[in-house]
């Protein structure tokens, strides 16, 4: 080998080591410029990765802690707004329950003031009995706190009148009282040892009295003389008479003969028995059945016989034979 094949030799292997030379270096340069924190280990330096790592599950931890606690305050805000509207609801109560003691205590207090005392006391509805009386009944006095009278005990007084059907009593504030009545009215009377029982178109007794008023006078009644007491009211059996008596009546008030009736024997339903005292006729009516063909029959006798005493006779076959007067001898 020559000199010169030597050196070109030597040359080659030169610039092959230069190459190499600079690949390591360009490939250490890459590999600083690479440099990777997180994987490498540098002494006196922590470990990025192992920072991100710890702080990604400090929050992971954190967030799970948050959760909890918001989940725990959920859990405790179900359980306390429980007890909060437990205890709005009892001062609710509270508050209104004062309010209303209150509210009663001052009520109360005014009521019972002498504001409320009664000044006047008015009667209104009344024709049989007079104001006086009505008052008298009620045990009503002036200068008494309105509030302290019982209406009821008022209204149960008023009725121990026979002829109170009703009362209502109106306090008319501050010290005024009304007392409203609905009367009985008298309509017939039933004679009774040497006294007269007025009774009103329901059976009830309503005065006892020796005075003869001008009213029909019914007779032949069943109600035990034991029975017979103002407030009281006749037995069923004279009830249901006395309704027919009051058809009787309609029909002859229809007919204009009602001023005549005095009296009326009730004892037999199937013949009642009218008195026309003016007329000096007494009326054999029979029952209630045919009443205004009946009516038609005693207007016309009574036309036909004007001033003769005698009976008329209606309980007959009137459409065969008609009606018969029958004159007294």
């Amino acid at each position: 080998m020559t000199k010169k094949s030597k050196e070109d030799i030597h040359y080659k292997k030169n610039k092959v080591n230069k190459k190499t030379k600079s690949n390591n270096v360009s490939a250490r340069n890459k590999n600083n410029e690479l440099f990777d924190f997180d994987k490498e280990i540098v002494i006196g330096m922590p470990r990025i990765s192992d920072d991100k790592e710890k702080n990604k599950k400090n929050k992971k931890t954190s967030v799970n802690t948050n959760k909890n606690k918001q989940n725990a305050k959920k859990k405790l805000t179900k359980q306390q707004q429980i007890a909060i509207k437990k205890k709005k609801a009892i001062l609710k109560i509270v508050k209104v329950l004062t309010l209303i003691i209150v509210i009663i205590g001052v009520s109360i207090y005014v009521a019972l003031s002498p504001l409320f005392n009664i000044k006047e006391i008015n009667v209104t509805g009344n024709s049989k009995l007079s104001k006086e009386e009505i008052i008298s009944l009620s045990e009503l006095k002036t200068d008494e706190n309105t509030f302290k009278v019982s209406k009821k005990n008022i209204k149960n007084k008023v009725k121990a009148n026979a002829y109170i059907e009703n009362v209502k009593i109106r306090r008319k504030l501050p010290d005024k009282v009304e007392i409203i009545v609905v009367e009985r009215v008298a309509t017939y009377m039933i004679p009774f040892a040497n006294s007269y029982i007025y009774i009103n178109n329901q059976g009830y007794m309503l005065e006892i009295t020796s005075q003869k008023a001008e009213m029909p006078a019914i007779v032949g009644i069943s109600t035990p003389e034991e029975e017979l007491h103002e407030g009281q009211r006749l037995i069923s059996e004279d009830l249901v008479k006395l309704g027919e008596v009051l058809q009787i009546m309609e029909s002859a008030n229809a007919n204009e003969l009602v001023d005549l009736i005095t009296k009326i024997d009730i004892s037999n339903r199937q013949d009642y028995i009218l008195t026309l005292e003016k007329e000096k006729k007494a009326i054999h009516l029979g029952d209630v059945s045919n009443l205004s063909t009946k009516m038609a029959y005693v207007k016309k006798i009574l036309n036909d016989e004007k001033g003769v005493e005698g009976e008329i006779l209606v309980n007959t076959d009137l459409t065969n034979k008609g009606a018969v007067f029958r004159e007294k001898v």
